[in-house]
């Protein structure tokens, strides 16, 4: 009897366990790191904050993909109709969408199998400039283009495409050719649209590769220079290893955009042109429509939803794929 009430006695209770967890975290390692940095972690705040007001508040708004949402009636007055929204897109054939998630996936396969490759090649020839103040130049003039907005880069293609006047167009009557207009030929806008996207943000893009460059050791060049390797040696036994991991992450967050359309691009480089919507027309364009307009935003929520969930599985699968091939991967 006496033990059992002795043993009864050691038992902590709820309140004697939270305060014993307070005590270990404030005395423990964490807390103290937080201490020594706390700098650090000030000049993290605003981007902490901005990410919980901008990111994780309106994820409230989800709610609306199970609503048959109403403007007037609101969040918490529209009615609640489950997985309705979600199989109209999926299932209804007067709501499918195929053409516009044709040309999401599309445009996006397009983009990464031709940037991908051309931003990493980019980033190894301008890794091996030997020369700082040409390096830094060309380093410099290839970010211009990402701080130009897509609604400028839309009126610069607009005198490059238009039909009268167009500098393609003089170009081609110049070969003796007949101008056409670009804005009718629904064939050439996914390799237009995938262009433009290398030329504004190939620049801004090496940034990711030049710091992980600038990780690797180089002991390992030197050793690779007495077994007679050359540079392009040095790239493909040094650089290339040095850098798989960064390289897989990437590949892992372009393959799980592969659904995500720059609708902003895609509007203001075709000028909203019906006549290319056949191949033009994204899941982007159904949100933007259905936000600007009275109705719609269940089946808008709805598809971004479901966007974000295919990512996801795309970026579980991809890096499980990176981790078994001997990569970090993405988590």
């Amino acid at each position: 009897m006496k033990e059992n009430a002795l043993n009864k006695k050691k038992v902590p209770t709820k309140r004697a366990l939270i305060s014993k967890g307070f005590k270990d975290f404030y005395q423990g390692p964490t807390l103290r790191g937080i201490r020594k940095h706390k700098f650090l972690y000030l000049l993290t705040l605003p981007a902490i904050i901005s990410l919980l007001v901008f990111s994780y508040a309106p994820m409230f708004g989800v709610i609306i993909a199970f609503q048959d949402y109403i403007s007037v009636e609101g969040v918490l007055g529209s009615e609640f109709v489950g997985f309705k929204n979600f199989y109209n897109i999926l299932f209804n054939p007067t709501m499918v969408s195929y053409r516009e998630i044709r040309n999401t996936v599309y445009i996006s396969i397009i983009r990464i199998a031709t940037n991908f490759p051309i931003i990493l090649i980019f980033t190894l020839m301008v890794n091996e400039i030997k020369c700082k103040q040409a390096k830094g130049l060309v380093q410099a003039i290839s970010y211009i283009p990402y701080y130009i907005s897509w609604i400028s880069v839309g009126g610069m293609a607009y005198n490059l495409f238009k039909l009268d006047g167009g500098i393609f167009n003089q170009v081609i009557v110049m070969f003796g050719g007949q101008p056409f207009d670009w804005y009718t030929k629904v064939d050439y806008w996914w390799w237009i649209l995938s262009a433009s996207s290398l030329w504004k943000g190939m620049g801004w893009s090496t940034l990711i590769y030049l710091s992980a460059l600038s990780a690797i050791d180089l002991e390992l060049y030197e050793a690779c220079e007495i077994d007679g390797g050359g540079r392009l040696r040095k790239m493909i036994s040094v650089t290339i290893p040095g850098i798989m991991n960064v390289i897989m992450i990437q590949l892992i967050l372009d393959i799980a955009s592969v659904l995500s359309d720059n609708y902003d691009q895609i509007m203001a480089m075709t000028n909203r042109a019906d006549a290319l919507s056949e191949t033009t027309k994204v899941i982007g364009a159904i949100e933007f429509n259905a936000v600007s307009g009275s109705s719609g935003q269940s089946t808008a929520t709805a598809y971004g939803l479901l966007r974000g969930l295919i990512g996801l599985v795309l970026v579980l699968v991809t890096n499980k794929i990176a981790k078994s091939s001997g990569n970090e991967g993405i988590m």
